[in-house]
C-alpha cells in the first residue's frame, strides 16, 4: 500500500516524478483498490456490539486528534526532518482511521462526528497555515527561484482536503434528505441546528484550504502547474453547497456565500481552471432555476483587473447556446427559462460588463423562447440606466467628443432602437418586459429628451394591446412619463397655445433682414394661401440661419434663443396631444371586463388631472358610470379617484384637502357640462363622498352664495350640485332659510326675466330631496312651501314661454317634468294642484271647455299641454302606487302588533289563566277584519289606476283629442315636436290602464311605421316606449312581437341599438317569449355598428347560462331561416359559429346532429345543404355521433358532388380521426371511402344534368324559330341545310343524355 510517510530511501527516488503523490480516487471507496489498498475497518476494530463498535470509532477519533498535535504547531520543518517520529502524525494508520471514520461518519454517534469534523477542519486550517507561511519565508529568502513544498506535505495537504471534500459530500446528502421531513419537532430543529454548525465549520476549513491552494499555487506544484484534480475539490462541493442554496434561508444554512468564495478565489488565482468552471456553471444554470442570481453574484466577487473573466465567458456561452425549442441538448425551454434570469441579474450588478460583451446575445432576439428574449430587452434597460447614470454624474459628458463617449453614445442609440423594435414583439411577456426596462429608464432620468414623443406615442399605442399584462405596463409607463415630464408641472394647453402664437408673431418680426426683405418681395401680388405658405418657408428659412450660424450678434442670438422657445413650446404641446390620445384610449379600459385594466385608467386620470390636462375631467365623467359597477372593488377606485381629482391636493392620495372655494369650483366644472347620464353617475359618487363625510360643509355654503349670485350657467350647476349632495344629506336643502333661497334663486324674478329653463329644473331637482315629515303648517318652512309650489304651477303651465320660439318649448320640457315631480313631493294635495293647472292650461289653449266656436291654437302650446297631461297621469299613478304601500306598509305594523297580543293571550291561555278566551276570539275576528280590509283596500287602489285617472278624472276629456293628434287625423297635426309630444303623453297613458293600453296599441304601431325616416329619435323613443308597455301588460303586448322585433331591421343605427336594448331587457326579463324571431337578433351580430354586435353576444350569452340553454331549443329554426335568406356566406359562418360553440353537452350534440341530417331532404338548394353541412362539422363529435352521420348518410349523399359539402364532412373525419379508437377507425376509413365515391358519382351526374338542361333550352329555342318559318312560306335551301344538322347533332345529344 501507498504510505503517507516517506522513508529517507524513497524521498531522492521520488523527488523528480512529475505526478501526484496522493492521487485524487473517483469515489472514496476506490481508496479500498490500488494503489490505496486500505481497508473497510482497521485490523484491531472492535465490531462485537454496539458498544465495543463506539468506543472503536473514539480510538479512531483520538488517533486523529493526537496525530494534529504536532502538526498545530509545526511549521514546513515537520516535513523535512527525515525523522520518522516526527512523521508519525501522518502514517498510515492515521489515514486508515481517518478513512474509516469519513466513510462511517453518517452512522456514527453525533459527537464523535463533531470531534472527528473537528479535528480535520484543524488539520486543513493547519496545513493551509504552514503553506502560506513557507511561501511568505519562501519569497523573503529568494526572489527569483520560487521553492516548492516537499511531496510529503502535498500528499497530505491533499489527502486532507478530499477527506474534508467526502465530509461535506455526506453531509450535503443528508441535508438534503432532511430538507423533506415535514416534521419540524424539537428534536429535529435541534438536529438541523448542528447539521448546519457542521457545514459552516467543513466549509470554513475548504476555504481556507482554497486561499492558501490558490494563492500559493507556485510553492506547491512545482512551475505552479495545479493538480486540477486537487484545485477542483473545493469548486466540486461547492456546486453540491449552491444547489441546496434555494433562498436566503437555505443558502445561509448551507453557506452560499462561503461557497461563493471558493469559486471566486479559484477564479482569481488559478485561470487555467477557468474553462472547466463556466461549464460546470452553465450546466447548474440549466438545472436550477434558483442558480440565475447567485451566479451573478459569483460574477460580482470576481475581481474585474484587468477583466472580469468569468462573465465574459458565461455571456460567450449563453450565446453559443442553442434556443430551438426542439432540441435535446442545451436548448430545452426549461433550460433557457433557467438561464435566461442570469442575464437579467448580471446587467442589474455589471451593466458595464453586460455592454461589453452584449453582442453574444443580440442573437437570441430572434430566438424562439420568449424568457430570453424578455431577459436580453431587461438587461438593454439596466445598462441604458447605467450610462444615464455615468452621464449625470459627469455634467461635462454630454459635451465631451472623446472616442470613448462617442462609442457609448452610439451603443445608446442601438440600444433604444432595439428596445423601440421589441415592443412589438410576438410575445406579450416580451412586450411588457420592454415596457417595463422604459419605466425603469425613465424613472432613473436616463431617457435622452429626443426620445420623449416616441417613446409617449408607443406607450399610448400599446394601450390598445390585447393582453391586460401589456396594457397595464403601457399605462404605468404614461404616467411615469407624466411625472418626469421635462416641461412644467402645469401641462394645460392653453398657456402653450398662447405662448406659441407669441413666439410666432415675435419671430417674424425679429428674423434676419435680407429674408425678410425677401418674403415681402414674394408675397406681393399673391393670394393670402400663397402668403400663408411664403410666410412659413421665410421663418423655417430664418430658422436654419439661425441653427447653423457660428458667429452671432446679439439680434442673431435673440432670434436663436427664441427658436429654442419655440421648439420647446411646440414639443410641450406635442406631448400634450399625444396624451389626450392616451386619454381616449383609457376610456375604453374603463368598460374592460379585467379590474386591472379599470384600476390602472383611473390612476392615469389621476395623475393628469395633478398635471391639468384636460382628458382628466372627460376621464373621469365616463369612468363615473363604474359607479354602478357589482364589483365592490372597481367602485371603491372610482370613488377614490373621484376624490383625488376633484377634492384632494395631488399627491397626498386623498389625505389633504384642497381649498373650500377651490372644491366647489371643482364640482362646478365637473357638473356643468356634463350629459343625464354622467349627472346620474356624478350624483351617485357625489352622495357617497357626503355620506363618508369627505366633503367639508363649508363647500356646500360657498356653493349657495354662488347660486344666489352667479350667472344662468353657473347658477343652474351650483343648484344640481346642492340637489346631488342633498339626496345624502337633505339638511343641505331641506330648512326654511335654504328653501327661501332655493326660491330666489332658482324660481324667483331672474330666472323669470331670462327664461332660465336649466336653472329651474335645478331647483326642481334640488326640492325633490324635500321631507314633509312632521311638517308643522303655522311653520316657516310651511309658508315658504307655499311660496314654491305657487311658482312650480306657474312654471309647468308655460306661462312665461313664448310660443315663437322653439328653443323655449324645447327647453321648458325638462324644466316642467323635473317641477311636476317636485310638486308631487312638496305638496299634500299634488292632484289637486295638478288639477288646477290643467284647467288653467285647457283656458289658455282651447279658451275653455265651452266653446261654441273652435279655436285655432299654436302647436307648441299644445304640446306642452300634452306633455302636462301624461306626465301628470304618469306621476298620478306613481302617486296611487305610493300612497298603496304606504298603507299596507301601516295596515302590516297593526296586524302584527295584534298578531303579538294574540299570541300572548294563547300563551295565556295555555296555562290556564280565566277570562282569555273571549279575548282571543275577540282578537282573531278582528284580525280576519283587517285582511278583509287590506283586500278591500288593494281592489280599490287597483281600480283608482285601472279606471279613475283615465276613465273619471278631469284627464278623460282629452284622451279622444290625443288619439286623433297622434294619428294625425285629417293631416292637421304635422308638427314634430306635436307629434312627438302626443305620442309621448299617449304612451305614458297606456302605461296606467290595461284597456287603455289594448285599445290604443294599434295605433302606437301604426303611427312607429309612418313615422318619418329622417325623425330616428322619435321612433327610438317610441320602441323604449313600446317596451315600457311589454313589461308592464306583457299578454296585452304579446300579439305585436313581431313588429317589435321587425325594428332590428330599420334603417337608423340607433333605431336597431335602442330595439335590441328593449328586447334584451325583456327576454332577458322572461317578458317576451323567445320565439322564432330570435333570428332577427342572430343577424345582429354581423350589425355594421359594433355596440349592437356587442350586445347582441351578451344576449346569448346570457341565454347559455341559462340551465335549460334555450340556445339549443332555437337553432334548428334559427339555421333554417338564416339559410332561406339572401345572406352572405360568410356571415353565416361566422353566425353558426358563435351560437354552436354554446352548445358543451354531448346530448345536445348528438341530438342536434340527428335534427339537422334529417333536415336534408326538406333542403331546396344545394347552399342550404351545404349550411347544414358546415353546422354539422362545427359540433364536437363523439363516437355515437358519428354513427349517427353514418348510418343516416342517405339522407345527405345526393349534395356530396358539392365541394363545400365534401369539405365539410372530410374536417369531420379528420377531427374524428385524432380521438378515435382502434375498432373505430375502420368505421371512419369506410365512411370516407363512400363519400368519395359518391361525391364523383354526384359530379357526374350534376354535369349530365347540366348538358340535358342546356340541350332542353337549344332545342325549345329551335322549335320556336321552326314556328316563325311556318309562318314565312319562303325558305332558304341553306337555312334548311343548317336547321337539319343542328337537328342530327342535338338528337344525338338527347339520346346521350
Amino acid at each position: 500500500s501507498i504510505s503517507l510517510h516517506f522513508h529517507k530511501e524513497n524521498r531522492t527516488m521520488r523527488k523528480d516524478l512529475p505526478g501526484p503523490s496522493f492521487p485524487i480516487p473517483g469515489a472514496l471507496h476506490d481508496l479500498e483498490r490500488a494503489p490505496y489498498n486500505l481497508l473497510p475497518y482497521p485490523e484491531d476494530f472492535q465490531d462485537d456490539d454496539e458498544a465495543a463498535r463506539a468506543e472503536s470509532f473514539d480510538a479512531l477519533v483520538l488517533h486523529v486528534e493526537n496525530g494534529n498535535r504536532s502538526v498545530l504547531c509545526a511549521s514546513i520543518a515537520l516535513f523535512e526532518s527525515e525523522d520518522d517520529d516526527e512523521e508519525q502524525w501522518n502514517d498510515e494508520e492515521r489515514m486508515q482511521a481517518m478513512y474509516t471514520l469519513v466513510r462511517k461518519s453518517s452512522s456514527i454517534a453525533v459527537q464523535t462526528k463533531t470531534r472527528l469534523i473537528d479535528a480535520l477542519c484543524k488539520a486543513t486550517h493547519a496545513l493551509g497555515r504552514i503553506l502560506s507561511d513557507f511561501a511568505r519565508s519562501s519569497s523573503k529568502n529568494d526572489h527569483h527561484k520560487q521553492q516548492v513544498v516537499p511531496e510529503e506535505f502535498r500528499s497530505a495537504f491533499s489527502f486532507h482536503i478530499y477527506m474534508l471534500f467526502s465530509v461535506m459530500f455526506f453531509t450535503e446528502s443528508e441535508a438534503k434528505g432532511a430538507v423533506g421531513i415535514k416534521d419540524r419537532r424539537s428534536e429535529n430543529k435541534s438536529e438541523q441546528i448542528e447539521l448546519n454548525a457542521i457545514r459552516s465549520t467543513c466549509a470554513e476549513a475548504m476555504l481556507s484550504a482554497c486561499i492558501a491552494m490558490c494563492k500559493n499555487k507556485s510553492h506547491l506544484w512545482k512551475r505552479g502547474v495545479a493538480d486540477e484534480a486537487v484545485a477542483m475539490l473545493p469548486c466540486r462541493i461547492a456546486y453540491q453547497i449552491l444547489e441546496a442554496s434555494t433562498g436566503v434561508v437555505a443558502k445561509r444554512a448551507a453557506c452560499g456565500d462561503i461557497a461563493l468564495k471558493i469559486i471566486s478565489s479559484t477564479i482569481d488565482y488559478s485561470g487555467n481552471l477557468l474553462s472547466q468552471i463556466v461549464a460546470a456553471l452553465v450546466d447548474l444554470l440549466h438545472a436550477y432555476e434558483h442558480m440565475a442570481p447567485l451566479v451573478a453574484e459569483l460574477c460580482a466577487m470576481v475581481n474585474e483587473v484587468p477583466t472580469n473573466r468569468l462573465g465574459v465567458e458565461l455571456m460567450r456561452e449563453i450565446g453559443r447556446l442553442n434556443t430551438s425549442v426542439e432540441s435535446d441538448t442545451g436548448g430545452k425551454a426549461s433550460g433557457i427559462r433557467n438561464v435566461a434570469p442570469f442575464i437579467n441579474e448580471l446587467a442589474r450588478m455589471r451593466p458595464r460588463l453586460v455592454l461589453t460583451s452584449v453582442s453574444h446575445i443580440l442573437p437570441h432576439l430572434n430566438s424562439e423562447p420568449y424568457s430570453i428574449r424578455s431577459a436580453i430587452v431587461t438587461a438593454i434597460g439596466h445598462i441604458l440606466v447605467h450610462i444615464g447614470s455615468l452621464e449625470s454624474t459627469d455634467p461635462n459628458a454630454s459635451n465631451n467628443q472623446s472616442e470613448s463617449h462617442l462609442e457609448m453614445s452610439k451603443s445608446r442609440d442601438a440600444l433604444l432602437e432595439i428596445l423601440v423594435e421589441r415592443v412589438l414583439d410576438v410575445s406579450s411577456f416580451t412586450r411588457a418586459a420592454v415596457l417595463k426596462a422604459w419605466i425603469s429608464i425613465v424613472q432613473s432620468g436616463s431617457l435622452p429628451i429626443d426620445r420623449l414623443l416616441t417613446l409617449t406615442s408607443l406607450a399610448a399605442d400599446r394601450l390598445q394591446d390585447k393582453t391586460v399584462m401589456v396594457r397595464r405596463h403601457a399605462m404605468q409607463l404614461l404616467v411615469v412619463l407624466l411625472e418626469h415630464n421635462p416641461f412644467l408641472a402645469s401641462l394645460d394647453p392653453k398657456p402653450y397655445s398662447d405662448k406659441l402664437a407669441e413666439i410666432y408673431e415675435t419671430l417674424k418680426e425679429t428674423m434676419p433682414d435680407d429674408i425678410k426683405a425677401a418674403k415681402e418681395i414674394q408675397k406681393e401680388a399673391q393670394d393670402e394661401e400663397t402668403n400663408k405658405q411664403i410666410d412659413e418657408a421665410a421663418l423655417s428659412a430664418a430658422i436654419s440661419y439661425a441653427e447653423n450660424m457660428e458667429t452671432l450678434s446679439d439680434c442673431d442670438e435673440e432670434f436663436r434663443s427664441n427658436v429654442k422657445a419655440l421648439k420647446f413650446t411646440q414639443s410641450a404641446l406635442d406631448f400634450i396631444t399625444q396624451f389626450e390620445y392616451a386619454g381616449k384610449a383609457c376610456h375604453s379600459m374603463l368598460l374592460s371586463k379585467n379590474t386591472s385594466d379599470v384600476t390602472e385608467a383611473l390612476r392615469f386620470f389621476v395623475k393628469a388631472r395633478h398635471f391639468q390636462l384636460p382628458c382628466a375631467i372627460t376621464g373621469m365623467k365616463h369612468a363615473l358610470s363604474l359607479m354602478w359597477s357589482s364589483e365592490n372593488s372597481i367602485r371603491d377606485e372610482v370613488l377614490q379617484a373621484f376624490a383625488e381629482i376633484f377634492i384632494a391636493v395631488p399627491g397626498t392620495h386623498g389625505d389633504e384637502n384642497l381649498p373650500d372655494s377651490q372644491i366647489a369650483h371643482n364640482l362646478l366644472v365637473l357638473v356643468g357640462n356634463a350629459s343625464v347620464s354622467e349627472l346620474a353617475s356624478i350624483e351617485e359618487g357625489l352622495g357617497r363622498l357626503v355620506k363618508l363625510e369627505r366633503i367639508p360643509a363649508e363647500v356646500f355654503l360657498i356653493i349657495w352664495s354662488i347660486a344666489s349670485k352667479a350667472d344662468s350657467e353657473t347658477r343652474a350647476a351650483s343648484l344640481m350640485v346642492l340637489s346631488m349632495a342633498a339626496s345624502a344629506d337633505r339638511s343641505i336643502v331641506d330648512s326654511a332659510s335654504r328653501l327661501r333661497l332655493m326660491v330666489e334663486a332658482g324660481l324667483g324674478d331672474y330666472v323669470e326675466e331670462k327664461n332660465d329653463w336649466k336653472t329651474i329644473r335645478s331647483a326642481a331637482c334640488a326640492l325633490q330631496r324635500v321631507s314633509l315629515s312632521n311638517l308643522d303648517p303655522t311653520s316657516a318652512k310651511a309658508l315658504v312651501l307655499e311660496q314654491i309650489i305657487e311658482r312650480l304651477c306657474i312654471v309647468i303651465r308655460g306661462d312665461w314661454c313664448v310660443d315663437e320660439r322653439l328653443n323655449d318649448t324645447l327647453n321648458w320640457f325638462s324644466a316642467a317634468e323635473q317641477a311636476i315631480n317636485a310638486l308631487f313631493v312638496v305638496s299634500e294635495e299634488p292632484e289637486v294642484e295638478c288639477a288646477e293647472v290643467i284647467r288653467a292650461m285647457t283656458a289658455t289653449t282651447f279658451g275653455g271647455y265651452n266653446t261654441e266656436q273652435p279655436k285655432m291654437c299654436h302647436s307648441l302650446r299644445l304640446a306642452r299641454f300634452f306633455f302636462v297631461l301624461g306626465h301628470v297621469a304618469l306621476k298620478t299613478l306613481v302617486h296611487t302606487e305610493y300612497l298603496s304601500s304606504a298603507l299596507r306598509r301601516a295596515n302590516g305594523k297593526k296586524s302584527l302588533k295584534q298578531q303579538e297580543i294574540a299570541d300572548s293571550a294563547l300563551a295565556r291561555k295555555s296555562r290556564g289563566d280565566s277570562g282569555t278566551e273571549n279575548d282571543t276570539d275577540a282578537i282573531e275576528t278582528e284580525l280576519g277584519v283587517a285582511a278583509e280590509v287590506e283586500a278591500e283596500n288593494e281592489r280599490r287602489f287597483a281600480d283608482i289606476s285601472e279606471k279613475e285617472i283615465l276613465g273619471r278624472g278631469i284627464i278623460k276629456n282629452f284622451t279622444p283629442l290625443l288619439a286623433r293628434v297622434v294619428g294625425n287625423d285629417g293631416g292637421n297635426f304635422e308638427s314634430e315636436i306635436l307629434r312627438q309630444s302626443s305620442t309621448l303623453a299617449l304612451c305614458k297613458f297606456m302605461c296606467i290602464s290595461t284597456s287603455f293600453c289594448e285599445e290604443h296599441l294599434p295605433l302606437v304601431f301604426t303611427t312607429l311605421s309612418n313615422a318619418p325616416s329622417m325623425d330616428t329619435t322619435f321612433r327610438a323613443n317610441l320602441v323604449v316606449a313600446l317596451g315600457d308597455h311589454a313589461f308592464r301588460f306583457p299578454n296585452e303586448v304579446e300579439p305585436y312581437t313581431p313588429r317589435l322585433y321587425a325594428c332590428l331591421r330599420d334603417s337608423s343605427t340607433k333605431v336597431r341599438r335602442h330595439t335590441l336594448m328593449v328586447l334584451t331587457h325583456l327576454i332577458l326579463n322572461d317578458m317576451v317569449k323567445v320565439k322564432g324571431q330570435v333570428c332577427e337578433i342572430a343577424l345582429c351580430l354581423r350589425d355594421d355598428d359594433a355596440r349592437i354586435r356587442d350586445m347582441s353576444r351578451l344576449l346569448f350569452y346570457e341565454l347559455s347560462k341559462r340551465s335549460n340553454n334555450p340556445i339549443y331549443n332555437l337553432l334548428p329554426d334559427i339555421i333554417s331561416q338564416l339559410s332561406q335568406l339572401s345572406l352572405q356566406k360568410e356571415d353565416f359562418r361566422n353566425i353558426m359559429s358563435f351560437l354552436l360553440g354554446f352548445i358543451t353537452k354531448e346530448r345536445q350534440n348528438e341530438m342536434l346532429i340527428e335534427k339537422l341530417c334529417q333536415r336534408f331532404p326538406k333542403c331546396q338548394s344545394i347552399s342550404q345543404k351545404a349550411d347544414l353541412t358546415f353546422c354539422i362539422s362545427q359540433l364536437k363529435i363523439n363516437e355515437k355521433s358519428l354513427k349517427s352521420l353514418i348510418d343516416q348518410f342517405r339522407l345527405y349523399k345526393d349534395a356530396l358532388f358539392d365541394d363545400e359539402v365534401k369539405k365539410c364532412f372530410i374536417s369531420i373525419i379528420v377531427k374524428a380521426k385524432k380521438s378515435a379508437k382502434p375498432e373505430m377507425k375502420g368505421y371512419l376509413e369506410e365512411w370516407e371511402g363512400k363519400l368519395n365515391d359518391h361525391s364523383l358519382i354526384g359530379q357526374e351526374n350534376e354535369d349530365i344534368g347540366q348538358k340535358a338542361i342546356r340541350a332542353k333550352a337549344k332545342a325549345a329555342k329551335r322549335a320556336g324559330k321552326r314556328s316563325k318559318r311556318r309562318a314565312q312560306p319562303l325558305h332558304s335551301i341553306q337555312e334548311m341545310s343548317q336547321d337539319n344538322e343542328e337537328d342530327a347533332g342535338n338528337g344525338e345529344m338527347i339520346a346521350t343524355s
